[in-house]
């Protein structure tokens, strides 16, 4: 379950407590993230730009939910 500790709205950032099983379904969903930008970027040849900077982004998220994960355990 995902609980809310902190709001900074003028900075923009959310604080929050998750347990280790929402922490992995997250990781989960974002390698699915990855795998339909992959296949949508294979399917649309050339790529555009946008297309594989969400890509690089998605990966990105994924390793630092990664590390996360590596601390709690």
């Amino acid at each position: 379950m995902v609980r809310k500790l902190r709001t900074d709205k003028v900075n923009g950032i959310v604080t929050l407590e998750i347990t280790k099983n929402d922490l992995r379904n997250i990781i989960d969903s974002v390698d699915n993230m990855i795998d339909r930008q992959k296949r949508n970027l294979l399917e649309h040849l050339p790529s555009d730009e946008e297309d594989r900077r969400r890509l690089d982004d998605y990966n990105a998220l994924k390793e630092d939910f990664v590390k996360l994960l590596e601390i709690l355990v």
